[in-house]
């Protein structure tokens, strides 16, 4: 993914300055998101020695200065500006990325910048997609990417995902004031656990049996079935619901565990995913 970048001339010789300084020959900079997509999202800016760069990273040269623009913080800094303040006593680098904050769109095909670890959709069998390889996005939801590569469904992880550039949105919620679990908070870190093959949540596919919070002990015990016994995915997705509910504040152990009784069938999914899969 490329990026539309501009360095405004006293950015550029006040960066320039301010990377000499450092005394490392090669030094450069390195520009990333925190929180990218969220209300809380910041644009910032780190030295970068030699070497320090990441391979995914998309290198960009303006005179003297060279910046490395994270891989997956691309989707929040289009259109990206860099411009010195002058206004106050000091002089202030200013960083402008208007899209930091809106939740990104992954492209829908791209050259896999390097090679990552992947999970075969269904059989869940680990493979290694090479640097090079073309992928199309066919799901992005709750974190996770689903690929196609040469007519098969690769499920990529949020950290693998995100080590080629490729994103998808969670929310990140704010600590209850009380200081405790918030069970609201845990079911809606649910509706962003998907199926790799289904655009819908485990919630309204109605495999979640049974969610039970302990205040006291900071903890969240899940109850939940797979649409089939055999799904070679199980451990992924009950791995997914077990790392966003360890991402709702305050909890600090999470315990998934899969039952099939009663089993799956069609009567348990929710209007919403009626609609979504067009049995409606």
């Amino acid at each position: 993914m490329s990026i539309d970048a501009e360095v405004s001339d006293a950015a550029r010789d006040y960066l320039a300055d301010i990377l000499a300084k450092q005394e490392i020959p090669g030094m450069a900079a390195r520009l990333f998101v925190q929180n990218g997509g969220t209300s809380r999202a910041e644009s910032c800016l780190a030295f970068c020695p030699p070497g320090e760069e990441q391979a995914s990273d998309v290198r960009l040269d303006f005179g003297e200065v060279t910046l490395y623009v994270d891989a997956p913080s691309l989707p929040y800094l289009r259109e990206i500006r860099l411009d010195l303040d002058t206004a106050a006593d000091a002089q202030t680098l200013t960083i402008k990325a208007p899209y930091a904050k809106q939740p990104a769109a992954p492209p829908r095909e791209l050259a896999l910048p390097m090679a990552c670890v992947a999970r075969r959709v269904p059989h869940g069998n680990e493979v290694t997609l090479p640097e090079g390889a073309q992928v199309s996005v066919t799901q992005a939801l709750g974190g996770s990417v689903t690929v196609n590569h040469g007519g098969n469904l690769y499920r990529l992880s949020p950290e693998e995902a995100g080590k080629v550039g490729l994103r998808s949105d969670v929310a990140i919620f704010e600590p209850p004031e009380d200081g405790k679990i918030s069970e609201d908070q845990c079911w809606q870190a649910l509706e962003q656990v998907y199926d790799p093959e289904i655009p819908v949540n485990i919630v309204s596919l109605g495999l979640v049996y049974g969610l039970s919070v302990s205040v006291e002990q900071r903890s969240v015990y899940l109850r939940m079935t797979l649409t089939s016994p055999g799904c070679g995915m199980g451990d992924v997705i009950a791995g997914d619901a077990r790392n966003r509910l360890r991402e709702v504040p305050f909890v600090e152990n999470a315990e998934v565990d899969i039952v099939f009784d009663p089993p799956w069938t069609y009567d348990m999914l929710s209007e919403e995913a009626r609609l979504e899969l067009g049995l409606l």
